[in-house]
């Protein structure tokens, strides 16, 4: 029986986009080359680069999300001072008293125009 004859194929070097036949003596060959050296340098630099920018932007969005925090925390503690001011006061618990009465008022009248009373 004879054997058919297979192609080895292409070899598809990412750093520097070409194809290379597929043995291991033009693959040593390609990366032994000054141009495939170059561009896997070029890549490792970019690399590089985008992780520093990446990271750089986590650390500005870190801090301003720390500052939206203390903000709101800040102005959560103005409000829980203004409520307790508020309702320690007598003439707010007063007001408080006749809005209440004022609402019951509304809501009994809308319910005797309705009928259901």
């Amino acid at each position: 029986m004879t054997e058919y004859w297979v192609s080895q194929g292409n070899k598809w070097c990412d750093f520097c986009k070409i194809y290379i036949a597929n043995n291991p003596s033009s693959i040593r060959n390609h990366e032994l080359g000054q141009r495939h050296k170059d561009n896997v340098a070029k890549r490792l630099t970019t690399m590089r680069k985008e992780s520093a920018a990446k990271e750089k932007e986590q650390k500005e969005a870190a801090r301003a999300l720390e500052q939206i925090e203390a903000k709101a925390k800040r102005s959560y503690q103005k409000d829980v001072v203004n409520f307790q001011a508020r309702d320690s006061s007598p003439e707010a618990l007063t007001d408080q008293e006749g809005k209440h009465t004022d609402l019951a008022f509304l809501f009994s009248s809308i319910l005797f125009n309705a009928g259901k009373w």
